[in-house]
């Protein structure tokens, strides 16, 4: 019986992202503005904007490779690079990517003499610092908006935007309350390590085997390479989130001019409004980064009110802003890979990261 349910969710798990792909793909976008519009205006693109579309592009995976560098001091840009590529390839691909990836970006990490310690260090501070910059963009860009006098809207997506940014402001202030807690206080680490010891041991026990007695030692280490690496790099890890949201906007915005797309009928202040909905769409686990969630989501709040043409002109901007953002890794990706296999230096011979 646990067998069959486990298939069971394993199917589910790959079909329903499926059938929301397929939702979105074959029948949403195609009602908002049908498809022979979209690529009409992409074969518009000018030689020009083609350059700048790319180029904005380039400087969004700069973005990223520098936030995984500013976590693994001594690495350098070039393997941050080859990292990213490929942990977000298999993200953006395969059914519970995100487990899948890190262990890509431990085999290459590790090749290159990184520590389990130090690793697991890089893996839990990326993933709180990620985290808690999802959470608080929704609602940085409300304030910017209600500063600027641009919060305003016929349709109820601002309400949803509204709605989302309180969710996320009140997760965000509950997540940074508990990492600095649990940093500053190295009793509450002990506590975590002793829980988790005996949830361990506990565990081990149904399956009639010894658990490691070494747990709770390790959460405490862990607290502690963990308070040494933000000691020297929170600034650092801090400007690079921003830039990855920055640079993910610049692909939009430049992508939304390129297409035809001018400020009087998507302003700013609406490309902005979008991003932080895609932020908040984004993290509803349904589909792997998204997909299709966020083009029909995006797409419906930034054409809202415009006529026909206008309308295939912003699909087309979505999809090539996503094509760049979502796609551009899952085509690098394997031939990051490749290259890491190729040159993958022997095991002991160097270590390109300090152990911390």
């Amino acid at each position: 019986m646990g067998k069959v349910g486990g298939r069971g969710r394993r199917a589910a798990g790959v079909l329903i992202p499926v059938a929301v792909c397929v939702a979105a793909f074959g029948w949403g976008l195609p009602k908002l503005a049908p498809y022979h519009g979209v690529l009409s205006t992409l074969r518009e693109l000018t030689s020009g904007w083609a350059v700048l579309v790319l180029a904005a592009a380039a400087v969004n995976l700069l973005a990223n490779w520098l936030f995984i560098a500013a976590a693994i001091p001594g690495l350098p840009l070039r393997r941050a690079a080859a990292v990213n590529l490929a942990s977000t390839a298999v993200a953006n691909t395969v059914p519970a990517g995100g487990a899948v990836s890190v262990g890509v970006s431990w085999r290459m990490l590790s090749s290159w003499g990184l520590s389990r310690r130090s690793f697991a260090v890089y893996t839990g501070v990326t993933g709180v610092w990620s985290t808690l910059a999802k959470l608080a963009t929704p609602s940085a860009v409300v304030l910017v908006l209600a500063a600027s006098g641009r919060l305003t809207s016929g349709n109820g997506a601002v309400a949803t935007l509204c709605l989302g940014a309180a969710i996320c402001a009140g997760a965000f202030v509950a997540g940074v309350v508990l990492v600095r807690r649990s940093l500053r206080d190295e009793r509450a680490a002990q506590a975590v390590g002793r829980g988790a010891q005996r949830w361990a041991d506990r565990l081990f026990r149904l399956v009639r085997r010894t658990a490691p007695t070494t747990i709770a030692a390790a959460v405490v280490r862990f607290r502690d390479d963990a308070v040494e690496l933000l000691r020297v790099r929170s600034r650092r890890l801090t400007l690079a989130s921003i830039g990855n949201d920055l640079g993910w906007l610049l692909v939009f915005q430049t992508c939304l001019l390129a297409c035809g797309v001018p400020q009087s009928q998507v302003p700013w202040s609406r490309c902005l409004a979008g991003f932080a909905l895609a932020r908040v769409l984004s993290a509803v686990p349904v589909t792997p980064g998204g997909v299709g969630v966020i083009e029909i989501g995006l797409t419906a709040y930034l054409a809202a009110g415009l006529a026909a043409p206008e309308t295939a002109r912003v699909t087309a901007a979505v999809l090539l802003a996503r094509a760049l953002t979502y796609v551009l890794p899952i085509l690098l990706g394997p031939l990051a890979y490749a290259g890491w296999r190729l040159r993958r230096p022997t095991p002991g011979v160097e270590s390109a990261a300090a152990d911390g």
